[in-house]
């Protein structure tokens, strides 16, 4: 499966999503048409495919972040400064971003059958906060600090040009959102 995801990664990376088919990737990565059919089934699917894929490579980094012993504004930022990064130099993404953004947006949605994307990186990430030790420090569940970054980040990543300045002042806004605030000393 690695094998037809990363075919159809480099596929829709050259023609597009619209403009790629089944064959392409069946093409791409060296199988028959009817190996692609059996093992993804659909366009819908393929779409669906990429995104768990590159999510599930997503989640790990950031999982690796909040391992760190650091202070939760520094984690964030990072995980920001990560996010980012990972979405500036991903070939799909910013293909589609640029030329199908309607495309992008039908991938990422809720909809009948299919999960969307900031629900399943919640699912993944919610827990990595929850266990983490700056949990008790959230004035929110971990379900919708993680929501709720996702969301500003997924902004920034539609939207890049912001007056809201770096990674760092990113994280501190995002953070006195979610955090209880600072008890008086």
């Amino acid at each position: 499966m690695e094998r037809l995801i990363q075919a159809a990664m480099e596929c829709v990376a050259a023609y597009g999503y619209r403009k790629t088919s089944l064959s392409d990737v069946a093409a791409r990565a060296g199988v028959s048409r009817a190996t692609v059919y059996r093992a993804i089934g659909s366009k819908d699917r393929l779409g669906e495919l990429i995104v768990r894929h590159e999510g599930a490579r997503f989640i790990e980094e950031v999982r690796r972040i909040f391992a760190a012993d650091v202070p939760p504004e520094e984690q964030i930022a990072a995980a920001v400064e990560f996010a980012l990064e990972f979405t500036s130099g991903h070939d799909v993404l910013q293909r589609m971003l640029m030329e199908e953004p309607e495309e992008l947006f039908t991938m990422l949605i809720e909809r009948p059958g299919h999960t969307a994307f900031i629900t399943f990186l919640t699912e993944g990430m919610a827990p990595l906060l929850a266990a983490g030790p700056h949990a008790h420090l959230l004035r929110v569940a971990p379900e919708q600090a993680v929501e709720f970054t996702t969301r500003v980040v997924l902004s920034l990543i539609a939207h890049p040009t912001t007056t809201l300045g770096g990674s760092r002042e990113i994280a501190r806004f995002i953070w006195a959102a979610i955090a209880r605030p600072a008890s008086p000393a």
